[in-house]
């Protein structure tokens, strides 16, 4: 029996809606966490600051900015789109570090 191959519409890379946001790990316990801007961090990625990818570079810059030790650890740009006015990570593997598995443990026996 051929089954029936599942299409995806690739990712809007170049497209307007398409926005970036810095991500990291927080140093002191490994959690993902989003730059907020003034020098906040968060770990609730519908408050990361997001911009045009133009802007990139200077939001990267900013995050990274401070004295050190800096609270995150290599913090680097993902591309998102908004929805609901709030960035969501367009990757899986971003996906998954923002809003968790992708599937339910099992109940325990």
């Amino acid at each position: 029996m051929a089954h029936a191959q599942k299409t995806s519409t690739p990712p809007a890379a170049a497209s307007p809606e398409t926005r970036r946001i810095v991500t990291g790990n927080r140093l002191r316990d490994g959690v993902p966490v989003y730059f907020a801007g003034d020098g906040r961090w968060s770990s609730v990625v519908a408050e990361a600051r997001h911009v045009a990818a133009a802007e990139a570079d200077a939001l990267l810059a900013e995050a990274q900015a401070g004295v050190p030790p800096h609270p995150v650890v290599a913090p680097y740009l993902i591309e998102a789109v908004l929805r609901d006015h709030h960035p969501h990570p367009l990757s899986l593997r971003e996906e998954i570090r923002a809003f968790g598995p992708t599937v339910q443990a099992a109940p325990a026996l």
